[in-house]
């Protein structure tokens, strides 16, 4: 019995790892840069956070719960900005970009503790 049970637990640990597999391999990181003017030259702070595209879907994971951050994408196609949102406390934010199934170029700005952070992208690239 002990032997059925630390099979059956070793399948588990090992199954874990391959359940989100397809959603984290077809996912595209979205490279975000600061917008702030830097005086020396030093290498630009890091984002503190993560944005990542997977189909019509923008998925943006911070590296520390934040206080406020403000979420605004916009349609560099047509210019209207498709969404606004301020948030607090969350450590992941999921958006959805609607049901558009033609190609469309995005910039996904973010707003946090007055920095402002800027990235491009494009829907349907997978």
């Amino acid at each position: 019995m002990k032997k059925l049970t630390c099979l059956i637990t070793l399948f588990l640990f090992i199954s874990v790892g391959y359940i989100n597999a397809e959603t984290m391999a077809s996912r595209k990181k979205i490279k975000m840069k600061v917008e702030t003017q830097h005086h020396q030259r030093s290498l630009p702070p890091p984002c503190p956070a993560e944005a990542f595209i997977c189909g019509n879907t923008v998925d943006l994971i911070f590296r520390e719960t934040n206080k406020t951050a403000v979420v605004t994408i916009m349609n560099l196609d047509t210019g209207e900005a498709i969404h606004y949102n301020v948030s607090t406390n969350d450590c992941s934010i999921s958006i959805d970009l609607g049901n558009n199934q033609s190609e469309s170029n995005y910039n996904i700005e973010l707003i946090l503790d007055g920095k402002a952070y800027t990235g491009e992208f494009t829907t349907n690239e997978i």
